[in-house]
């Protein structure tokens, strides 16, 4: 067995997927599984830390180390998981538009895989509002825990990742056929996690996406969504969020790294 293949294989057994069928089944346990265990995360780029996009890197960090990750990490993660068990993915990069009008940089990366003739987009990057499920591109739309999600072409050759809001589509993200390549991402990643005005630079966002509900820390902020109800918690000391990072969100952090942390958004939130 190859590096690559163990790392593959300890990969599902901790998603306890190791003997399913490689079919679409798989596919959406596969991420909903992911999306409720590794957390998404901008902590590494809240410390500083160095955020390589290697396979091995990126396996003991999210997998191993549990710092979580964003999308260039956790898709990035997939896109590999997935080319070595052969379903030959594609990535593709996309503008976060919010439902607006605009034309940002291609600051989210995404993977499609084509099975039985269609092709789906899987999204394990994208937190609290991404999909569990795997989107088909051919517009028909899927629920998930009451969210409405569908990939619809706005206009020709672009494509929008939507979820009905107030009873209307939202576009979450756009993309569009372009070819990527590893370089780009690079680019992207880099102004993701070291640019001053970046969200993650600026932001410390931590979330797990589970079957009943949604766990979502926003700087000082911390959210439980589930159907009946949203609970939210205001974070008074770096304890209290070591305790929510640690013990709610599975993101490892020492007690150091929290005081960094509370100090570094206190200072912010003083501005």
């Amino acid at each position: 067995m190859t590096a690559r293949s163990e790392m593959v294989h300890a990969y599902l057994e901790t998603l306890g997927l190791s003997d399913q069928a490689l079919d679409l089944l798989f596919l959406n346990n596969l991420i909903a599984r992911h999306v409720a265990t590794f957390a998404f995360s901008s902590v590494g780029c809240q410390l500083g830390d160095d955020l390589p996009l290697d396979f091995e890197s990126l396996y003991q960090r999210i997998v191993v180390r549990r710092r979580g990750g964003y999308c260039f990490e956790q898709n990035g993660l997939l896109y590999e998981i997935l080319s070595e068990l052969g379903f030959s993915p594609t990535l593709y990069l996309a503008r976060v538009i919010y439902n607006q009008d605009i034309h940002p940089g291609l600051t989210h990366r995404i993977t499609i895989v084509e099975f039985d003739g269609q092709r789906y987009v899987l999204d394990v990057g994208f937190g609290p509002r991404g999909p569990r499920i795997a989107v088909p591109l051919s517009g028909v739309e899927l629920n998930d825990r009451d969210t409405h999600y569908r990939i619809a072409e706005v206009r020709p050759g672009e494509y929008h990742m939507q979820v009905i809001q107030d009873g209307e589509y939202y576009s979450l993200y756009r993309f569009e056929w372009c070819r990527y390549g590893q370089a780009d991402c690079e680019l992207g990643h880099f102004y993701s996690h070291k640019h001053p005005d970046a969200a993650f630079v600026n932001n410390l966002v931590v979330s797990l996406i589970h079957e009943n509900e949604t766990r979502s820390l926003r700087n000082l902020e911390y959210w439980v969504m589930s159907q009946s109800e949203n609970q939210v918690t205001k974070i008074g000391g770096s304890k209290q969020l070591r305790d929510i990072v640690v013990g709610e969100l599975g993101v490892q952090i020492t007690e150091d790294e929290s005081r960094q942390l509370f100090e570094r958004l206190g200072r912010r939130l003083e501005r």
